[in-house]
């Protein structure tokens, strides 16, 4: 049976498949044990979301009930206000008979109704209290109070995680901030992680001291995966099935990938793909990957990725286009120079505001690192994909 390609993307990761990550799931953890909050920030691509399922498994192996919900997945707050009850219902009550009391105990004032489908075992909450609300913050804030009581009542410690955490507020309106602290700063039974991808929003939230989350709790900021690290786990993914990888072509994955642990692993699975395929043509040992073998198989990716790219590139207009191509060539540094602008025949203010529109549309970040700040693409391959166009 011929081995599984050892590089995985595209899906959440469990423990065994998470390279480092030791720190911030040290941190995760003693904020859940400890009745905490903590923010984890990091970019679109690094492994948050694995990051996330690994600490709430490893919390709910030492008996926490951990709520764990990704914003974006909800089309309105309503919605996730009305799933957290439903979930909080079915993990913290001790017995199918006494759910429906507790929904009306601890959401009470919400017009909880309770109903439970035998053949998938699972329970559905509608709050009828939603349905007289202009704003959706308030009846979060309340379902978020049941929590803290179902916890108490349960004498079991409970955790909540909202990923893409800056949707609630961004939804919410100016005062969600202020409304969702004034709630989670009394909770005394109930853990809070907040995390997102939109690294500046949450990075002005968490260090304006203006701002209600300031200094809420702990901020962890989540980076690339440490070349020392990620170099080894590479090359023992070709060496464990046989396939050979030199330290030139390992170091081209990283480089190409610009470090982000998701491109790094489709990179990489990319070129073991392209060495076991090889291997079975040739019958034979192969030829080992090397630096020129994988930045061709990088370019192979970015054309099979042409339609999607192609797709972007139409929707945006000139100046972000060209905005884009001087984050590749200038490597995202100096972007709004007086050189820059000449090479790119964009005002300096046009180049402005076609950086701060593509990372609206989360295209590019900002990195920063230092005292310096570098603008990077959201995914690195799209940059292979650029360099094939010829200037316009």
């Amino acid at each position: 049976m011929p081995a599984p390609n050892p590089f995985q993307f595209g899906r959440e990761l469990g423990p065994s498949e998470l390279v480092d990550r030791q720190l911030e799931l040290a941190a995760l953890s003693a904020a859940i044990a400890g009745g905490g909050k903590l923010f984890l920030i990091g970019p679109r691509r690094f492994g948050k979301t694995s990051i996330l399922r690994v600490a709430a498994a490893r919390a709910e192996e030492a008996g926490t009930r951990v709520l764990r919900y990704d914003a974006q997945a909800f089309p309105g707050l309503s919605e996730l206000a009305e799933r957290i009850a439903a979930d909080t219902v079915k993990r913290l009550s001790p017995t199918l008979e006494k759910a429906a009391k507790a929904a009306r105990e601890l959401f009470r004032g919400l017009g909880p109704q309770a109903s439970f489908d035998p053949q998938d075992g699972n329970w559905t909450l509608s709050l009828a209290g939603a349905q007289g609300r202009s704003m959706p913050v308030p009846l979060l804030v309340d379902v978020l109070d049941g929590v803290e009581r179902a916890a108490q009542k349960s004498k079991r410690p409970a955790a909540i995680i909202l990923d893409e955490f800056q949707e609630i507020i961004e939804r919410g309106g100016n005062d969600a901030e202020a409304q969702i602290r004034a709630a989670v700063q009394r909770h005394e039974h109930v853990a809070y992680i907040f995390a997102g991808s939109k690294t500046r929003l949450l990075t002005a939230m968490v260090s304006d001291h203006s701002r209600p989350f300031y200094r809420l709790g702990a901020v962890h900021f989540l980076g690339p995966v440490a070349r020392e690290d990620f170099s080894p786990f590479i090359a023992d993914g070709f060496a464990n099935a046989g396939l050979e990888i030199t330290p030139e072509a390992v170091a081209a994955v990283l480089d190409l990938a610009e470090d982000v642990p998701y491109n790094v692993q489709m990179l990489a699975s990319a070129c073991w793909a392209w060495a076991n395929t090889n291997r079975a043509a040739n019958r034979a040992a192969g030829t080992a990957v090397t630096a020129d073998v994988v930045r061709n198989v990088c370019d192979m990716e970015a054309r099979r990725l042409d339609p999607l790219y192609t797709q972007l590139w139409s929707d945006l207009v000139a100046s972000q286009r060209q905005a884009l191509r001087a984050i590749v060539l200038e490597r995202g540094s100096l972007l709004t120079s007086a050189d820059a602008s000449k090479r790119y025949k964009l005002p300096i203010s046009t180049m402005q505001r076609a950086l701060e529109a593509l990372e609206r549309k989360q295209l590019v970040r900002q990195d920063a690192s230092l005292g310096e700040k570098q603008y990077r693409l959201e995914d690195p391959l799209l940059a292979a994909w650029i360099r094939t166009l010829r200037a316009t």
